[in-house]
This record gives C-alpha cells, sequence and structure tokens, in this order.
C-alpha cells in the first residue's frame, strides 16, 4: 500500500473508531480540519464567518506586480492558472455530491461549499482583471489559465472528475465515500492545502496584501471544507471499519502512486514554474504533500495517532 511506502501506519480495521473531539485549541482551522465536528457545528461556522469578494482591496498588488521582474510574473500567472481551474471546476463538480448525500444536513453543508467556490472564484476574477490586467470576463481569463495549464495539474483534475463524474442520486454510500476522501480529504485537505501554505509565504515576501488577506479568508473556508470530508470519513469508519478501510485505501492507493510518478514529471517539466511560483523546489512541495497527507488521514482515523 502507498501509506507502507511513504513511512505510514495504517490502523487495522477493528469494531470502533473513537471520534471523541478535544477541547478546542486557538487556531480553529486546524480544529475544523483536523477533528471530527456535529454537523450543526459545521454549519454555523459558515454562517459566522461570511465574507464579500468586493471587500478584498488589490491596489498595492497591483503595483506589486507590475514590479515583479517577468519570470516571477510567470510564477506569479502559474499558481493564478491553478488557482482559476481549481475553483471552477470544483464549483462545477460539487453538484455531483449534492445529487448524492446520504443524508439533508450533510446536503446543506456542501450546499454552503456550493457557495463558498463560487465566491472564491470571483475573488479569482478579481485578480485576473485588477492585479494582472487581464479584461473579458470568464472566457478571457479561462483562455490565459488555460495557456498556462501544465500536465501535472491537468493530470490531478482528471483523476478527481473521475471519482465524482460517478456520483448521482442513485449512487451508493461506498461511491460517496470514495468521492468524498477523493475531492474533501486529498484535493482539498492536501494538494490544495499544500500550494495555500507555500503561496502564503510568497504573498507575504513579494508584498501582496491583498492577496494574502484573500487566501486567509479562502483558507478559513477550506478549512470547513476539508471538516466536512473528515467527519463523514470518520464516521463512515466508526459504522463499518473494515468495510470503509478497504473503500478509503483503494482511493489513497490510486493517488499516492498518481503523485509518484507526477513528482517526476513536476521535476522534468515545471520545476522552474514551481520555484518562481511557490519559491520551493517540487521534492519541498512533495514533502509538503505527504506531511498533510499524514495529518489527513490520522484525522479520519485510518491512521495510528
Amino acid at each position: 500500500m502507498f501509506v507502507d511506502e511513504v513511512g505510514l501506519t495504517a490502523v487495522q480495521p477493528r469494531s470502533s473508531v473513537t471520534s471523541a473531539v478535544p477541547a478546542v485549541e486557538p487556531d480553529e482551522n486546524a480544529v475544523l480540519e483536523e477533528r471530527p465536528q456535529a454537523y450543526k457545528a459545521l454549519y454555523a461556522h459558515w454562517e459566522r464567518t461570511q465574507w464579500s469578494t468586493l471587500e478584498l482591496d488589490f491596489d498595492t498588488d497591483k503595483r506589486s506586480f507590475h514590479a515583479l521582474d517577468e519570470e516571477e510574473q510567470r510564477g506569479l500567472l502559474w499558481i493564478f492558472a491553478h488557482r482559476f481551474h481549481a475553483e471552477f471546476n470544483v464549483a462545477r463538480l460539487l453538484a455531483p455530491f449534492l445529487l448524492a448525500a446520504p443524508e439533508y444536513e450533510l446536503q446543506l453543508l456542501l450546499a454552503t461549499q456550493v457557495a463558498d467556490e463560487h465566491r472564491h472564484l470571483q475573488a479569482v476574477l478579481r485578480i485576473y482583471e485588477e492585479v494582472f490586467g487581464v479584461d473579458g470576463g470568464i472566457e478571457a481569463v479561462r483562455a490565459l489559465a488555460d495557456r498556462n495549464l501544465d500536465p501535472v495539474a491537468e493530470t490531478l483534475y482528471g483523476r478527481l472528475e473521475h471519482y465524482v463524474s460517478r456520483l448521482s442520486a442513485g449512487s451508493d454510500e461506498d461511491e460517496f465515500l470514495a468521492a468524498v476522501v477523493a475531492y474533501h480529504v486529498l484535493a482539498e485537505g492536501v494538494i490544495a492545502r499544500t500550494a495555500q501554505n507555500l503561496a502564503a509565504g510568497q504573498y507575504e515576501r513579494l508584498a501582496f496584501p491583498g492577496l494574502a488577506e484573500g487566501q486567509r479568508l479562502v483558507a478559513r473556508d477550506e478549512a470547513r471544507h476539508i471538516g466536512i470530508g473528515v467527519t463523514y470519513t470518520r464516521r463512515r469508519l466508526e459504522q463499518d471499519p473494515r468495510h470503509a478501510h478497504e473503500v478509503i485505501g483503494a482511493v489513497i492507493d490510486d493517488f499516492g502512486q498518481l503523485a509518484a510518478a507526477l513528482l517526476a514529471t513536476a521535476n522534468q517539466e515545471v520545476a522552474t514554474l514551481v520555484c518562481s511560483g511557490y519559491g520551493v523546489e517540487p521534492a519541498a512541495f512533495h514533502a509538503e504533500a505527504i506531511r498533510l497527507m499524514r495529518l489527513r488521514l490520522r484525522s479520519i482515523g485510518f491512521l495510528a495517532e
């Protein structure tokens, strides 16, 4: 299994998995991402933390972008090509989750996530227009983002769609569980969070306060989205440990093998962009992803604490 290859020890299926939630720590994002929550608590967090893309100020960011050299500008545009495609694809892919959700409270949380992802997309569109100077609306942005799409990202988006596109009103709970693990736990909880963690340092270093504030707000939303996946997946492990373990393990192995192959591709084809965009080598990006993988799999009860 992939978990063994990267030095992780999977929890063996057993009769139950504890879901006790320790006392809340100051870092609310970490609590949401790492500990199972009541669905009502996740919904209440959404109600309390509404924000508007219109309140973000990008004036300084525009000046900072134009002060970058050509390679730095290219790196930032490459990061935001990922951001655009991630938000655009995510907003589109959430509809099948709503159809397949096995209970109302979970469907409600997924509906809040649809609203969040479209808000994130609007923020990205504002950045393209006001910081990068791209006129022409979403079609012009998509054309530029498409030109900056690399084979690593394209492969990951395709694999995610493989799991989510199978969902429908008639889907069984195993298909839903596999899609939640692929989307909420791995795509948002590992891949997207790795990119966000590394990009945040770049925004601060290069004097992009509007991007940094937008990233903070998006990360808070996505901590809740990860929490949806952590909570649902852990509940499934409680209900049927052995079977849920098999379903989850198959998805993890699939993405793990894909990640190993994509690291080689990244080293060969996009290493310069990774360095200029995120400020690290592809191996460092991969190391952060593995760290978060361990964290997420412990959070859902798949790995030993």
